[in-house]
């Protein structure tokens, strides 16, 4: 097989990132997602703390703003256009994954990977989601935060999630019609929820290759 992409978008407490991890063990393939923001410090120089408060978080640009005396960076791919540091870093960012989709097979978590790829025969959109009880259940035995915070946190993250990507794509971040498959995590084990991945993946690819 020619190299394929797997893209995991995911609400939080989901187990998304779970998911894509045990898919990238089942298929012998590397696995993205914090590990884009350390190719992104080398590219940038940009402090980590900087790009970790971005990771799929829009925010306010004044904060960078401040931390960097309101620096702008030209991009390379437009004449007489400048970026602020948040569209920069997604600007690298996007640069990134397109480099990985071109080189490798890989499992990418996030980041309007979805998006960045959607044209690309070789890739496979996901969105894993589930019941907010489901999830609060996760991140409490997971990650032992207590129920209480676990929801607020979730509700959060999810908002965080959702700005980033309608900031960045224009798109409605979890609307089915955005990806190749959608799945709900509390329905299946990841051990099935591997299974459906790889079967509808491999049903895209043969079907665009006849």
């Amino acid at each position: 097989m020619d190299n394929f992409i797997i893209t995991i978008s995911r609400q939080y407490g989901s187990g998304g990132r779970l998911i894509g991890e045990k898919l990238a063990k089942i298929l012998n393939i590397n696995f993205y997602d914090k590990e884009l923001i350390d190719i992104v410090v080398d590219k940038t120089g940009l402090a980590r703390g900087l790009i970790e408060l971005k990771d799929e978080c829009f925010i306010n640009d004044n904060i960078f703003f401040t931390a960097y005396n309101k620096r702008k960076f030209e991009s390379p791919f437009a004449e007489n256009k400048t970026y602020s540091t948040l569209d920069r870093i997604f600007e690298i960012q996007s640069k990134v994954i397109r480099d990985i989709a071109k080189k490798e097979s890989a499992i990418i978590i996030g980041r309007c990977a979805s998006f960045i790829l959607k044209y690309s025969d070789n890739s496979f959109n996901v969105f894993i989601h589930s019941s907010i009880e489901n999830r609060i259940k996760r991140i409490n035995e997971e990650y032992g935060v207590n129920i209480e915070n676990a929801e607020r946190e979730l509700k959060n993250m999810d908002s965080y999630r959702y700005n980033y990507h309608k900031y960045y794509t224009g798109e409605e971040w979890g609307n089915m019609i955005n990806y190749n498959m959608t799945l709900d995590s509390g329905c299946f084990n990841y051990d099935e929820i591997c299974d459906i991945i790889i079967y509808g993946m491999n049903k895209k690819l043969k079907n665009i290759k006849k």
